[in-house]
């Protein structure tokens, strides 16, 4: 599959909790295009960014984030960025893993990952596991009526 990310033009954001080394740079060797939050923002400033604004940016720019854990989807403030910008997040479900096993987690998911990015428009939360399919996890916005 390497380099199929590539050629469907899917572009993926990883956030800080993912590192700017280990997991980009393995996900790069496997073909996936990528950008972190230290390139884009300066490792720095990217310290200082607002977890809605890079997840509103990266979605406008038409990425596809990747997240270090699902708690994203449970944070109000994070998970209305999410629904509001149509965002497509895939988040590891374990939020305790290094990083050796964060990129064998998204890598053995990769065919999925792929699959879902180009098929379904967001906004969506999916749990990455390499033990099951993606599952969907339900975001804490809008709130219940």
């Amino acid at each position: 599959m390497a380099g199929e990310a590539a050629e469907a033009g899917v572009r993926f954001f990883l956030d800080r909790g993912l590192g700017s080394r280990i997991v980009p740079d393995a996900l790069r060797q496997a073909g996936w295009v990528l950008e972190t939050m230290d390139e884009r923002y300066g490792k720095e400033e990217s310290q200082n960014i607002p977890d809605t604004q890079w997840i509103e940016e990266a979605t406008l720019a038409g990425d596809v984030l990747l997240c270090k854990d699902v708690a994203i989807a449970h944070n109000p403030l994070e998970a209305q960025v999410i629904y509001m910008s149509n965002a497509r997040v895939f988040a590891l479900s374990k939020a305790n893993l290094a990083g050796r096993a964060m990129c064998q987690w998204f890598l053995e998911n990769e065919a999925k990952i792929l699959a879902a990015a180009t098929r379904a428009s967001g906004p969506y939360v999916m749990s990455v596991n390499p033990s099951y399919n993606l599952r969907r996890v339900k975001l804490a916005y809008p709130p219940p009526k």
